[in-house]
């Protein structure tokens, strides 16, 4: 068997009015729509790491209400290798209402999009992100 690379994220959902922030990814000629998150850096705590690639994703500051778990899952990518990663998820307040400025890498294409539970439900492209889903509205 191929070598499992190992990953480990954070990520958060912000819920406010009804709504949750996911984000419309445009990548290697593919659409999907799914929650912030990205990598832990080296001495970096997960809850750090899910409010330093929230605010660079979406460009909003947030504080932390609560851990939604983590999950697992692998996949291939691209590059031909497989992969095991782990998200560690956390429930998110806006700490303003000020305009937010993301601060995306050059190759990170995607935009916000503040959506209903319902339009969520049906329009998250992933089941792990479904499963976040429904790990929110047990604790709103």
């Amino acid at each position: 068997m191929n070598e499992i690379i190992i990953k480990v994220s954070a990520g958060g959902v912000i819920y406010k009015d009804g709504k949750v922030l996911a984000i419309k990814w445009f990548s290697m000629g593919r659409t999907s729509i799914e929650f912030p998150k990205g990598a832990i850096e080296p001495n970096e705590t997960k809850e750090e790491a899910c409010i330093r690639e929230v605010q660079e994703e979406t460009g909003y500051k947030t504080k932390i209400i609560k851990p939604l778990g983590d999950i697992t899952f692998e996949f291939d990518w691209s590059d031909g290798k497989h992969y095991r990663k782990t998200v560690y998820h956390y429930l998110l307040e806006l700490i303003n209402d000020d305009e937010p400025i993301p601060n995306r890498e050059a190759d990170e294409t995607f935009e916000n999009m503040w959506i209903s539970i319902e339009e969520a439900k049906h329009q998250l492209t992933f089941d792990t992100d479904k499963e976040i889903l429904e790990r929110v509205l047990q604790n709103i």
